[in-house]
């Protein structure tokens, strides 16, 4: 572990995990507040807070340029170059939990990997909840997909990414497209994806204590408040062993291959490991890359030395 993560770990645990509120008065709005989403800044927030949203948030300087476009009336950051290759494309998926989030909470981890790869992205800015419910996100992901399919991209040519739930995104989406009888995307990254939304994945008691941002260190209520996020916000009456809400209960037969990047702290970990060895059941090509002591989803943390190689991961593997 680098002193880098080891430093962004201790004031991870500080700034956020120490003074989020208990459970039963957790709201989205504390979420869409963390990630400094346009339109809830917390202007409460300590100099530590804010030093860690710079770092993440602030746009860097890059030769890529962002515009904002409509996928099927979908808003879109679309990052690009002259010097990339027009066939091939990624379709991005954001994470935050179904609630909060945007393509612009991402866009710095999204400009290095644009660059690093020389391939465009589509970055959607599907609907969250509680505005919007399941299977909405799906429903708007589908369409994105369709869209870039109208623009004349091959379904060979287009990869799949997201992170924590745009991972289940990423799957849902795609599981959701067969369904439907249609061609699939060639390739899925998925970045510590959360796969099981019943709140009962085994890392959530194994790791609530070691998990720097994402839990509380009682497992119950790291239990309790993903349950909520679910339950109350995303997919209220629901079953949650649905495929389509909790991919690790699916079946995987004539998948795309799909790399997975998970680090062994965190309270998602068991999500990456299960729906792993699903894919790979089916006799699908799978990667399960596990990386050491750091926070989930560090690969939006530039800063970070395993963020970089994590990036370079990625784009290799959509090289190939």
């Amino acid at each position: 572990m680098s002193i880098q993560a080891k430093i962004l770990n201790f004031m991870l645990k500080k700034y956020v995990k120490d003074l989020q509120p208990p459970v039963e008065e957790r709201s989205y709005v504390e979420a869409r507040k963390m990630m400094n989403q346009d339109g809830y800044v917390d202007k409460s927030a300590s100099l530590g807070s804010k030093l860690l949203q710079k770092f993440v948030f602030n746009k860097s300087n890059s030769k890529i340029s962002t515009n904002e476009i409509f996928l099927n009336n979908i808003r879109t950051v679309h990052f690009t170059h002259e010097s990339f290759n027009t066939e091939k494309c990624i379709l991005y998926f954001h994470g935050g939990g179904y609630v909060a989030g945007s393509p612009e909470t991402h866009q710095n981890m999204l400009l290095s990997l644009a660059d690093l790869s020389s391939i465009q992205i589509f970055a959607i800015d599907y609907s969250l909840s509680p505005e919007s419910i399941f299977p909405q996100a799906i429903n708007d992901a589908i369409e994105s997909y369709n869209a870039l399919l109208s623009r004349g991209f091959k379904c060979e040519n287009i990869f799949f990414g997201g992170d924590s739930a745009g991972g289940n995104l990423s799957l849902v989406c795609t599981l959701k497209l067969q369904d439907l009888n249609q061609d699939l995307p060639s390739k899925l990254f998925l970045l510590s994806p959360w796969t099981d939304l019943t709140g009962e994945g085994r890392s959530i008691k194994e790791n609530s204590k070691s998990d720097p941002y994402l839990s509380y260190d009682n497992w119950l209520n790291t239990s309790l408040s993903m349950q909520k996020t679910v339950k109350e916000w995303y997919a209220p009456n629901q079953s949650y062993k649905n495929p389509l809400i909790s991919p690790v209960f699916a079946k995987y037969s004539n998948f795309p291959e799909t790399l997975i990047q998970v680090s062994d702290i965190e309270i998602l970990f068991s999500d990456s490991i299960d729906v792993a060895s699903q894919i790979r059941e089916g006799r699908n090509k799978v990667k399960l890359s596990i990386y050491k002591n750091l926070p989930h989803v560090w690969q939006i943390f530039g800063f970070l030395p395993e963020s970089k190689l994590a990036i370079k991961e990625i784009s290799e593997f959509l090289s190939v």
